[in-house]
């Protein structure tokens, strides 16, 4: 017996029933369920009879579920069913096919109402955003969590593709077909084991394919870019005083605030101040010569004043770095032939801008794909007019983005600190820095599941009676024997089910797995200078940074240069000694000397770097060189 019955509602408890009007006869199905990218979404197809003016999809419900109950069969020697047994529930989806014939073939997939929702909450739930406080020495279970995912990867549109959670995960999404019940399963992993054996398969062998394995040693590129800046001020001096003669001079030709120190230096006079001007005591030079005529002899006063002024450096500095870190991993396969003149170049990732909060999205009004009006729940980030902010009650957007909906409402935002991979844009170095480090360890985690995705890479499918193969799912695995197998026998992950019921009655089961040909040995452990991420073991050549500019120290750094002449006591010294006192000192005019080592910027800082992974621990799941014995 094999019915399709309707039911009010996607979760509704199994309660089968096979009374006219309830359920639908069925006279052919298909249940399938498969590994697509990292998602597995099981689909069935049902063909019963047309109903005609009956009509076919009574109360106009959308889900339905699928369901036998099996007569023993003497003859053959099989069990019947106790009781009904759920094969498979799900939405209808499109208007079934031929409506009008005798029958009608209706299809229906495994996923609940507003599955997209539910597919992107579950996988928001596994990002791990900037303000997450990263520690490289943490323990593993407390920042595994920011190594599996980091936004610098992937930008603040991220959530739009739910798959993108997983890129350094080893598992895939998957539906279950029976209660729809969203979870995830690994790549390789299984805790449910069918050992099929020998006597389980049907009577055809089982059809084994090798393809696309990693190449011996797969790489990938990280690239981070950023531009070090440094602005700022810093006091040249402590406030400062000169006595002089010539203080009016000294006085006009005092600098201006923003007067450039030197050309070029990427420095310029942030502050610049004449406080306080004072008197000295008036000083008697005798002067002589022929051309002061009678008064050659005598005495002239003079007085110099002391000024007070204070100053402060502005310093403006930036430089273009790029950081180029190569990831190596080898594969962990056994050894098999390999095409030398195939070349595979490294996969190439540019992380996201660094000095900017790309990890939040932008505030819209409204939805550029539906086009309804934006809701905002309590807690929602978004970065408008150029600041950060945080909704502080849910509510739908206002036209604009407004901090209140109307004068005296209640604050819809308040101001958040924005959120920037690298919070301190002085730094010279990125990669091996905390947070630099997070990115390096994502970037070995997405590697990884690149090289275990390819090392599934021998696939078998194969038939086993159809009790063994109802209740198998892609969260199993297998392990089949025959003798056509290398080594006799397999155990791998099921990848695709195929459950396939004829309009005669018979029932057959198709099974695909995928199998790792590893070399089966143990996890390594980290050794002196060894690091590990999600059990992958590695170690790091860096060089270190050029620096030519300590951004770090501008604000305390002194004038390469800071000195005054011609002061009071220089211009009295040699006016003193001059027949001329007043022309002597005309031609010493106090000068204030500064000069400040210059920021020197070059085109662009590349530094390289280089990780270098041990080979991962895979699973002997299939023996494709029993030759070489073990």
């Amino acid at each position: 017996m094999l019915r399709l019955q309707f039911i009010p509602a996607y979760d509704t408890p199994f309660a089968p029933s096979a009374a006219a009007g309830d359920a639908f006869p069925v006279l052919s199905a298909v249940i399938s369920e498969q590994r697509v990218e990292r998602t597995i979404a099981p689909i069935f197809r049902v063909v019963i009879k047309n109903p005609g003016v009956a009509g076919w999809m009574p109360a106009a419900l959308r889900y339905a579920i699928l369901w036998e109950q099996r007569k023993a069969d003497p003859i053959k020697g099989t069990e019947g069913d106790p009781a009904p047994v759920l094969l498979a529930r799900g939405r209808l989806v499109p208007m079934p096919t031929g409506m009008s014939d005798k029958e009608m073939e209706l299809t229906f997939r495994c996923l609940p109402p507003n599955s997209d929702d539910v597919l992107t909450a579950a996988a928001d739930a596994l990002r791990v955003g900037e303000d997450f406080d990263y520690d490289p020495d943490a323990p593993v279970e407390e920042r595994i969590l920011a190594e599996y995912y980091d936004p610098l990867f992937y930008g603040a549109e991220a959530s739009d593709d739910p798959e993108s959670a997983l890129t350094a995960r080893p598992e895939v999404w998957r539906w279950d077909r029976t209660t729809l019940a969203l979870g995830r399963t690994h790549l390789i992993e299984s805790d449910v084991v069918h050992d099929i054996g020998y006597g389980g398969l049907q009577s055809s062998p089982p059809s084994l394919s090798v393809g696309n394995p990693p190449k011996p040693i797969s790489k990938l590129r990280l690239i981070a870019s950023w531009t070090q800046t440094a602005k700022g001020r810093q006091t040249v001096s402590e406030p400062d005083a000169v006595s002089t003669y010539t203080w009016e001079d000294f006085i006009s030709s005092f600098p201006q605030p923003g007067t450039a120190i030197g050309s070029g230096t990427g420095w310029s006079l942030a502050e610049a101040k004449i406080e306080a001007v004072a008197d000295d005591l008036p000083n008697w030079l005798t002067i002589s010569g022929s051309k002061f005529g009678n008064a050659s002899g005598g005495e002239v006063q003079l007085q110099s004043k002391t000024i007070h002024y204070r100053l402060t450096a502005a310093y403006d500095y930036s430089q273009q770095r790029q950081e180029i870190l190569d990831i190596s991993m080898p594969n962990g396969l056994q050894e098999f032939p390999e095409d030398d003149d195939e070349k595979e170049p490294p996969r190439i990732i540019n992380l996201g801008a660094l000095n900017i909060d790309s990890s939040t999205k932008e505030w819209v009004y409204e939805d550029p794909d539906t086009l309804e009006v934006m809701h905002y729940a309590v807690g929602d980030e978004v970065l408008a007019n150029g600041k950060a902010w945080k909704s502080l009650v849910d509510h739908d957007a206002t036209e604009e983005f407004m901090l209140r909906e109307y004068d005296d409402g209640p604050l819809l935002w308040e101001k958040r600190e924005k959120r920037s991979p690298m919070r301190d844009s002085r730094g010279s170095r990125f990669l091996d820095i905390n947070r630099g480090i997070r990115s390096v360890r994502h970037g070995i985690l997405v590697l990884n599941r690149e090289v275990l995705e390819r090392s599934q890479c021998a696939e078998v499918t194969f038939e086993v009676p159809w009790l063994v193969g109802r209740s198998i799912t892609c969260n199993d695995s297998a392990r089949i024997a025959h003798r056509r197998l290398p080594g006799g026998e397999m155990t791998g992950k099921v990848i695709a089910v195929d459950l396939i019921i004829a309009k005669r009655g018979r029932r057959s089961a198709k099974i695909t797995l995928a199998a790792v040909p590893g070399s089966g040995s143990i996890a390594p452990s980290p050794g002196p200078d060894q690091q590990q991420t999600g059990g992958i073991v590695y170690s790091t050549s860096y060089r270190q940074p050029r620096v030519p500019v300590n951004a770090f120290a501008l604000a305390s750094m002194p004038p390469r240069h800071y000195f005054v002449e011609n002061t009071a006591a220089d211009q009295r010294l040699a006016a003193g000694s001059s027949g001329d006192p007043v022309g002597t000192i005309g031609t010493m005019p106090t000068r204030l000397k500064i000069a400040m080592p210059a920021l020197r910027e070059e085109d662009l800082l590349t530094r390289r770097m280089s990780v270098t992974c041990l080979p991962p621990s895979l699973p002997k799941q299939i023996n494709l060189r029993p030759d070489l014995g073990g």
